[in-house]
């Protein structure tokens, strides 16, 4: 009796199995969704801007675009032109703000940057010189830092205009000094070593207060200076006024420190 009921069992679940297995191979499995359109429908346009920046517009126009899969947006500085590839509708639409934004802007003032690389130690050295305009911010230092011998590596100039947002590396340069650095077993205080320096910054804006002053700032602002087996970095969002030394930041070497002041003017 046992024995048949087993048999039974086992031929149910036999059943069961196939009826299941048919109703899998039967029942279709549901195409995935795609939610972007591949046909090709699209078409293609290229734009020509005659007065503004074409990297500058491209934030306002991809709000026109579709979004769709194989839509494009790319822009060419060097050439001038926006390229698009999207529906027709949002073609028209783009077309429509190029016309509206591409048009002459106002004279922008140049802004002249100029910092000021100052070394700062305490080896007995002949290199404890700077120009005179800097004995006002030096005066400052010797009051924070105890350093007793300044002198000034280098000065930079860069000359440049308000960015309208920010912009990777929008300033940025490079170069590199012989330069007396101080050294306490060389004869006369100092050895000749090469410095190589770096700076950049993502953004740059002028504004003017109340008073008609001038105020300059800039994003994300980086100076580097190596010599051979040290590098010494400052890194800063800065605020100038107009005619006023800002001691942008300092950073030290060992027994030396790297002190950057900055000034700015307007050029209209």
């Amino acid at each position: 009796m046992f024995r048949t009921i087993t048999k039974i069992t086992a031929l149910l679940i036999a059943i069961m199995s196939v009826t299941v297995l048919a109703h899998a191979q039967t029942t279709p499995t549901p195409a995935a969704s795609d939610n972007y359109v591949t046909n090709t429908g699209f078409k293609n346009r290229v734009f020509d801007v005659q007065n503004r920046v074409p990297e500058d517009l491209v934030p306002v126009i991809r709000l026109l675009t579709s979004g769709f899969k194989g839509a494009q947006l790319s822009a060419s500085n060097e050439f001038r032109t926006i390229t698009v590839r999207d529906f027709p509708e949002n073609i028209a639409a783009i077309d429509e703000a190029i016309k509206r934004m591409d048009k002459p802007e106002a004279a922008r003032p140049d802004i002249e940057l100029r910092m000021h690389v100052l070394l700062a130690s305490n080896q007995a050295t002949t290199l404890n010189q700077y120009p005179a305009d800097l004995k006002d911010a030096i005066a400052e230092l010797q009051k924070t830092l105890n350093y007793k011998e300044y002198y000034l590596m280098t000065s930079i100039v860069q000359r440049t205009r308000d960015s309208r947002g920010e912009r990777g590396g929008y300033i940025q340069g490079k170069g590199s000094a012989e330069i007396g650095w101080p050294s306490s077993t060389a004869a006369g205080g100092t050895v000749k070593r090469i410095t190589t320096y770096m700076f950049d910054a993502s953004s740059i804006a002028l504004t003017a207060g109340p008073s008609g002053a001038y105020e300059i700032q800039l994003g994300r602002f980086d100076f580097s200076l190596s010599v051979p087996g040290s590098e010494a970095k400052i890194h800063s969002d800065v605020r100038i006024r107009e005619g006023e030394k800002v001691i942008v930041g300092t950073a030290g070497f060992n027994d030396t420190a790297l002190i950057l002041v900055m000034t700015a003017r307007v050029i209209k």
